[in-house]
């Protein structure tokens, strides 16, 4: 009887194991990373640099609301060279004031990178690229054009637009250089 018990207990806690391994196994874990970040920290081109992104041109921000600087360059992220804009602002407040809906208007699925119609026309050649004529043969271009960044994030006084098909890898992105930053300051 102790011998037939000890068997149904044992294949009763495997077949337990194996359901709550394999729930387990099929959620997803999201993390999410934020797209504001508070911080008084004063950000410029240089700690960029520092921090290993390539500046390659500098954009006139006369007609940038809020804008005290601009670069479009790019960074050797983990999965190859990813572009990257960044524009800067006095402070952490006017960079959210000022900025969220600007990068908000040329980011994403919906991005007006059209030279005619989007706000701030300096740069909008960069925040497009050609589209992929498909994922079987990602060399045969369609000729059509996409944007270039999924999403943004807000770090200090700084808005980071970041290369990404979809907004969690363009927001990924953006981390790589924020914790360089982060990294290169301690």
């Amino acid at each position: 009887m102790i011998k037939h018990f000890r068997y149904f207990f044992f294949a009763g806690l495997m077949g337990f194991s194996v359901l709550a391994t394999s729930v387990c196994a099929s959620e997803e874990v999201d993390i999410s990373l934020e797209r504001v970040i508070d911080s008084d920290q004063i950000f410029t081109v240089e700690i960029l640099r520092s921090a290993g992104m390539k500046t390659s041109k500098q954009y006139d921000v006369t007609d940038l609301p809020g804008g005290i600087d601009a670069w479009y360059g790019f960074i050797k992220g983990a999965t190859g060279p990813k572009d990257i804009e960044a524009r800067f602002y006095a402070t952490h407040q006017d960079a959210v004031e000022f900025g969220t809906v600007l990068a908000d208007e040329v980011s994403g699925d919906d991005a007006n990178v059209d030279k005619e119609t989007t706000t701030w026309k300096e740069g909008v050649k960069n925040r497009s690229r050609m589209a992929s004529g498909g994922a079987a043969d990602l060399a045969a271009w369609s000729g059509k054009r996409k944007p270039n960044y999924g999403d943004f994030v807000i770090f200090g006084n700084m808005i980071l637009l970041c290369q990404g098909d979809e907004p969690q890898q363009s927001v990924a992105i953006c981390y790589e250089l924020i914790e360089s930053i982060r990294t290169s300051d301690e």
